[in-house]
């Protein structure tokens, strides 16, 4: 395995640890709409800290990653359209993900801090963080077909 290959392999396992994180918080989404309790949502919080920075350090190494294999490859530069495209989706995915960790680190913050039950359980049930969620989703899946296909390249 050469130098190409193996960054291939690394950037693909980040893309991999961000799919598990949206993965995870996806299950905490549903999970938390359907709480009664406010005792019932403290594990999920604390399995929400798992995926923050699973997804902070796989966003990091993904787009480090694909700059040094745009770089490195005869067969693809900085700048063709596909790249390009992926950078965006990237900042973008970044953007919203941020939205939908600020919704529900809100939450969290209010469960912790002797917020009522009544509104930690209607905040988690809103669709307000769950349509931030799915859009991260949905922006993800645009960056991989991005990657499968690679248009204009």
């Amino acid at each position: 395995m050469d130098f190409y290959d193996w960054m291939l392999a690394l950037h693909l396992l980040a893309a991999f640890a961000i799919a598990a994180s949206l993965v995870l918080f996806s299950v905490l989404v549903v999970a938390g709409r359907r709480m009664t309790t406010l005792e019932q949502t403290r594990p999920l919080f604390r399995l929400g800290r798992i995926g923050g920075p699973l997804i902070g350090v796989g966003m990091g190494l993904v787009l480090l990653l694909g700059i040094v294999l745009a770089i490195d490859s005869d067969d693809y530069q900085l700048w063709d359209a596909w790249v390009i495209i992926a950078m965006v989706l990237w900042a973008v995915s970044a953007f919203v993900g941020g939205r939908s960790g600020t919704y529900y680190t809100g939450v969290q913050e209010l469960a912790e801090k002797g917020g009522s039950e009544a509104e930690v359980l209607e905040r988690l049930r809103a669709p307000t963080g769950a349509r931030w969620h799915a859009a991260t989703i949905a922006v993800f899946l645009l960056l991989v077909l991005d990657m499968i296909f690679k248009p204009w390249a």
